[in-house]
């Protein structure tokens, strides 16, 4: 992989970027992450690495492999047995102008419960004024939660790992920019836990800075988890382009 980013930079025209980002929520979660782009031509090749806890989940280091050629695009994250948990998540999507189709896969275990999943999501997007972009998505999965003590299964997985599985989210979001100053990005979304009975509703906003080469990311969201949870979620990233 570092040979074929040598080689990106080394080909005419090279496109290359890196990025930092942080985040951290009410619920005592807490994520790092840094991810490398480089790109030429058509071709676009993601390398990234992140470390995640949590109040129930000891810290763990996730592997990112992404590449984009002409309009497909592709991502996988592992975790390779890191404190017990192995988990692997792929998507191969196809991406045009305004609509983006986007398929995906998991599975992961911990001890004696073992998630399996597939699902898609829908993506459409566009110019609606000038300076001002929109889009909408929606995804749906289907999700199979192996355990020998099914009660609170769902609430258990997400505690031990993090990884609060969704049958479905529909969502939207507005992009204004401002002067070429700044942009602001507000977005509401609507979801179904995996958890039986549970709703969600998301609102959240991002403020971008760009500085020259350098971008300032901001972002907080707020979410209702029926029946009785408020979430509040903060991040804080940088990225630079390198050419």
């Amino acid at each position: 992989m570092l040979l074929l980013f040598a080689a990106l930079l080394a080909a005419g025209d090279p496109v290359a970027e890196f990025s930092l980002s942080a985040a951290a929520g009410t619920r005592g979660e807490k994520r790092a992450e840094a991810i490398a782009r480089a790109g030429a031509a058509d071709l676009t090749l993601t390398l990234g690495a992140a470390q995640l806890s949590g109040p129930l989940a000891p810290d763990r280091q996730e592997v990112l492999l992404g590449a984009k050629a002409g309009v497909v695009r592709g991502e996988l994250r592992v975790i390779p047995q890191s404190a017990g948990l192995f988990r692997a998540g792929a998507e191969v999507g196809v991406h045009f102008e305004s609509v983006g189709l986007i398929l995906g896969a998991r599975t992961a275990s911990l001890g004696n419960l073992q998630l399996r999943g597939a699902g898609a999501r829908l993506e459409v997007e566009g110019q609606l004024a000038e300076g001002l972009q929109g889009g909408l998505a929606a995804s749906a999965w289907a999700l199979q939660l192996d355990t020998e003590s099914p009660r609170d299964a769902w609430l258990r997985w997400g505690n031990s790992t993090l990884d609060w599985a969704q049958r479905w989210e529909t969502g939207a979001w507005l992009s204004q920019e401002f002067f070429d100053l700044f942009s602001l990005t507000p977005a509401l979304s609507a979801a179904q836990p995996a958890q039986e009975g549970a709703f969600e509703c998301r609102g959240s906003l991002t403020v971008e800075v760009p500085l020259g080469a350098v971008k300032l990311r901001a972002e907080s969201a707020v979410a209702r988890q029926w029946p009785e949870l408020w979430i509040i979620d903060v991040t804080l990233g940088v990225s630079m382009n390198l050419y």
